[in-house]
């Protein structure tokens, strides 16, 4: 069945400074203050001078951006780019890619290594605009999961999927509608506590100016200076964090009752019966990642997955199956969009999963996407009733994601343990069967499935063999050969520096030939500019280009896009494509 896939990625930002004292011989000196105050630049001035680069390459428009941690810009090819704050993390903030809506794996994986191929042209231009702020240094993009401190981001994948069918589709439905009062209720209440801190905010800034002012001791004292400056990093990421705090105590009530209906509801069937597949795919999908004790995993996320389905719109346990934009959709209206909210009241859903390594091997990406796209088409089909299921579905994951030996067995409801691999081969052996009694099927799936098959063999047999085709593999043997009796520290640059984009070292293996392609240069070019065309992507990517010298504001979102103010101005919705509802 055909449906709509995507992928999110972010992206870690690395800015090696450089000594830049002559530098800033050149420079006015109000920036000559700012740079000796911040030796870095910041992952947010940085993601602005990407952003002002990736300008002049295509045609780009802003997005609708939701609080001042998030910016968001939209390229002609329908893809989008925004900064993601991560508060946690050193120097704050990562760089997250989504890619337009794909209608198959190998047009997917096109358009995310188009992305990724704008934004690495785009390094030099931004790099010219941080030198010119007097930030000398080299700037580099990471497509990882987990930095060297530990902590975690990467990547989600998104499936067009049936929310639910029958009955239980118009309980799903009348769940929502109950909490529909809830919400406005909590979205009132929401904008009066943050109309009056504004309110607050501004009286304190207007207090602490004023006494700058009359007090002449505390006139040009640093804490007063950087209190009051536009771009005060401390004090934006606070207002952030009682924002967010707010957001999530007000919204509490309306969000359990969407998480109780969401969780209970939504891909039930797809949940209960792909789990199996899912928990053992790090053997095919997994990036792998030195641990500090020295040892080898599979997987980057798969260790930090602690549910299976999320409960709420924050990120403390990171799930599985992610169903936090159902939630926040739920309370769209607070934010004035009633379209989001009504869009979830449609039959098909977008399925985010959590449980997903940023892959740099097109091979791993592609099996990734494309087999699991495969096995959602074999469980709303009803094809996977009686499919392996781990009895401890957590422990299972940790436990398959520690073993590269990949002999490690788990418990199966009802049956004796498997391995990994014998999980896998389950659904494949399933899904062959699937495609063979199928009316029509593509010859895609076919090449999947022979694809799907070999890989397992080479596992089983000689894992080496996928060295450049399946990331975790490549790492190891990367490490093994380049860093085998070195110290812990050399090995895990060595892992870290696997994953950078363009000058990294599967980038290198690909430069040399050693690594398996699906697809082209010349189809990712293409792909740079141009959106999918049976898609919503097509008309966005075509309003993008359109509307570059419109004079009116232009706002462009997933769903929609808006020209002129909120008030008067003219909204086109990007419609999916029709499908029948059951």
């Amino acid at each position: 069945m055909p449906r709509l896939l995507g992928l999110e990625t972010e992206l870690a930002i690395r800015f090696s400074s450089a000594d830049a004292g002559e530098n800033l011989d050149t420079l006015p000196a109000p920036l000559v203050a700012l740079r000796k105050r911040y030796p870095h630049p910041g992952n947010r001035m940085i993601y602005e001078a990407l952003s002002g680069a990736v300008g002049e390459l295509v045609h780009t428009q802003p997005g609708d951006s939701h609080g001042v941690e998030q910016a968001r810009f939209f390229t002609e090819s329908g893809a989008s780019v925004c900064y993601e704050a991560l508060p946690q993390a050193r120097d704050g903030g990562l760089v997250e890619v989504a890619t337009p809506e794909c209608d198959d794996a190998g047009q997917l994986v096109c358009h995310q290594r188009a992305i990724e191929a704008l934004l690495l042209r785009a390094i030099p231009g931004a790099s010219r605009r941080l030198r010119d702020l007097g930030f000398e240094g080299e700037l580099a993009l990471l497509k990882n999961c987990r930095d060297a401190e530990g902590h975690i981001y990467g990547a989600q994948e998104n499936y067009e999927v049936e929310v639910a069918r029958g009955a239980w589709l118009w309980v799903y439905r009348a769940g929502l509608t109950l909490g529909a009062p809830l919400v406005v209720v909590q979205a009132l209440l929401l904008w009066s506590v943050a109309l009056l801190l504004v309110a607050l905010l501004t009286v304190a800034m207007v207090v602490l100016l004023l006494v700058g002012l009359v007090v002449p001791r505390l006139r040009g004292h640093s804490l007063l200076d950087r209190l009051l400056a536009d771009d005060h990093p401390t004090r934006d990421r606070w207002i952030n964090k009682v924002g967010h705090v707010l957001d999530q105590v007000i919204s509490a009530p309306g969000m359990l009752l969407s998480a109780l209906v969401i969780r209970a509801i939504a891909f039930r069937r797809e949940r209960r019966v792909a789990l199996g597949f899912l928990v053992s795919r790090p053997i095919l999908t997994g990036t792998g990642s030195l641990e500090a004790d020295g040892k080898f995993g599979l997987s980057e996320k798969g260790p930090a997955i602690q549910q299976l389905t999320r409960g709420g719109t924050g990120s403390a346990n990171r799930p599985l199956f992610d169903t936090g934009n159902l939630m926040k959709d739920v309370f769209a209206p607070a934010r004035f969009r009633l379209r989001p909210y009504l869009a979830l009241f449609r039959a098909r859903q977008r399925m985010q999963l959590g449980l997903s390594d940023a892959n740099v091997a097109q091979a791993a990406e592609f099996l990734k996407v494309g087999v699991t796209s495969l096995v959602l088409d074999m469980a709303e089909a009803g094809a996977l009733d009686d499919a392996p299921r781990p009895a401890d579905p957590i422990a299972a994951l940790r436990t398959i994601c520690a073993d590269p030996t990949l002999k490690a067995e788990v418990a199966i409801e009802g049956q004796g343990p498997m391995s990994a691999l014998a999980i896998q081969r389950a659904y494949l052996a399933k899904a062959r069967e699937f495609v063979r009694n199928a009316p029509a099927m593509s010859l895609g799936a076919r090449q999947l499935l022979t694809l799907w098959g070999d890989a397992l063999d080479a596992l089983e047999a000689d894992p080496t063999r996928l060295v450049g085709a399946l990331d975790w593999v490549t790492k190891r043997y990367l490490i093994e050969a380049a860093a085998g009796d070195a110290p812990f520290p050399v090995q895990k640059k060595v892992d870290l520096r696997y994953h950078e984009l363009g000058s990294g070292y599967f980038a290198r293996l690909e430069q040399a030939g050693m690594a398996r392609r699906v697809v082209s240069e010349e189809e990712i070019e293409t792909a740079i500019r141009t959106p999918p065309a049976s898609t919503p992507a097509r008309l966005r990517g075509q309003l993008v280009r359109e509307l570059a010298g419109e004079r009116l504001p232009v706002r462009v979102s997933w769903d929609s896009v808006r020209v002129g103010g909120r008030i008067g101005g003219k909204v086109i919705p990007l419609r999916p494509r029709i499908r029948p509802e059951r």
